[in-house]
């Protein structure tokens, strides 16, 4: 039988076209079927921070030679100090079927250590600008990741802009089966006619 790969990347994607701020509807849907065709995305200044960002956390993290950043030590540092300890960059999958289909839920966690998922996210803009709290609680990731990882028992959003560090945490007992997102995300591609679409892009090897 047929197993098709799913991401918490594809269903972040499908999840904004609903979401997204009034006016950016077809922006959403635009970047939603680019997702779903697979097709390679040119990086923007904020992703490339954001890679930046985590790649001089994990050697903070790791005690690996570096020099101090001018911009974002103080966050570096911050999240770097969590990590301690930390396998870091983890690949993660485990089989689920959904709707009468098998999939394949996949994902790299950032930090994995004693049962705690860690995701390190950058925000471009300072904290003081930002409504923080809750910003997370829609996401499909850590329902995703508690999934495919079962013995964790907490998720943490490490979020810095830099210079500081919020921490949003979730526990599996208080988040949505990622069955049920799943489940969502094949009721409305059918009903938008993309079914076919994702079978024959996202089918897993």
């Amino acid at each position: 039988m047929a197993r098709y790969l799913v991401t918490q990347t594809l269903l972040s994607s499908w999840a904004y076209v609903y979401n997204c701020w009034d006016g950016l509807e077809d922006d959403a849907m635009a970047d939603f079927m680019r997702t779903l065709n697979r097709e390679p995305v040119a990086p923007t200044d904020a992703m490339r921070e954001g890679i930046d960002f985590e790649n001089e956390v994990y050697k903070a993290a790791a005690g690996m030679a570096r020099q101090p950043h001018a911009k974002w030590e103080d966050g570096i540092q911050a999240v770097a100090t969590i990590l301690r300890g930390a396998q870091t960059q983890v690949k993660a999958q485990r089989d689920i079927n959904v709707h009468g289909m098998d999939f394949l839920i996949y994902g790299i966690l950032d930090g994995l250590k004693a049962g705690v998922i860690y995701d390190v996210k950058k925000k471009s803009k300072s904290f003081g600008s930002l409504e923080l709290a809750g910003g997370y609680f829609d996401s499909a990731q850590h329902p995703a990741y508690f999934y495919i990882v079962p013995e964790a028992y907490e998720f943490q959003y490490l979020v810095s802009d830099g210079q500081d560090l919020y921490i949003e945490k979730y526990r599996p007992e208080a988040c949505r089966p990622i069955s049920e997102i799943i489940e969502e995300f094949i009721v409305s591609i059918e009903a938008m006619g993309l079914l076919p679409l994702y079978k024959q892009k996202w089918a897993a090897k």
